[in-house]
């Protein structure tokens, strides 16, 4: 107990130390002028370069970490389009069967025969030249309903104007 008692005394004396109230006004001048001649502590030298180097190396590695992230949805894009593109049936087709035979064969491995491309090559140039056609009638009638159009226009105006 007497022990706990030297302790707390210290403790006040310490506090007691460093207190504004235990220096006088001349030691308070004393300690200003202290400062200013001596300056306050400096931060050891190499302290800014290590701070900068900390920076750069987070900085570093956020942008690996995001270099990274872009080229695993990329990678996850990639993998989506392809399945979509083998899976999906074909439009359009009049033997779609034989096609996705054929795309079936190639993912299992299996050989696809000369004559198996030959006919795919044939009803891929089938389906084109019919689309293209398809393209060819759907514009000319759109060119013969402007045209019916700009007929009626013209009939019109001259009735209404006659």
């Amino acid at each position: 107990m007497i022990h706990n008692i030297l302790e707390e005394r210290e403790k006040r004396n310490k506090q007691d130390a460093f207190s504004a109230d235990a220096f006088t006004d001349e030691e308070l001048f004393r300690l200003i002028e202290q400062v200013e001649e001596r300056e306050l502590i400096h931060a050891p030298g190499h302290l800014k370069e290590d701070v900068f180097q900390r920076i750069d190396r987070q900085k570093e590695r956020e942008r690996s970490r995001r270099l990274i992230s872009y080229r695993v949805q990329v990678l996850a894009g990639m993998a989506a389009a392809l399945m979509v593109l083998l899976l999906l049936p074909i439009e359009g087709q009049n033997a779609p069967e034989k096609v996705q035979t054929s795309v079936i064969n190639l993912l299992q491995g299996n050989e696809v025969s000369p004559e198996d491309k030959w006919e795919q090559s044939v009803l891929e140039r089938e389906q084109e030249i019919d689309r293209k056609w398809e393209r060819y009638r759907k514009k000319q009638e759109r060119k013969e309903a402007g045209e019916q159009y700009l007929r009626e226009m013209k009939d019109y105006l001259t009735n209404y104007f006659e």
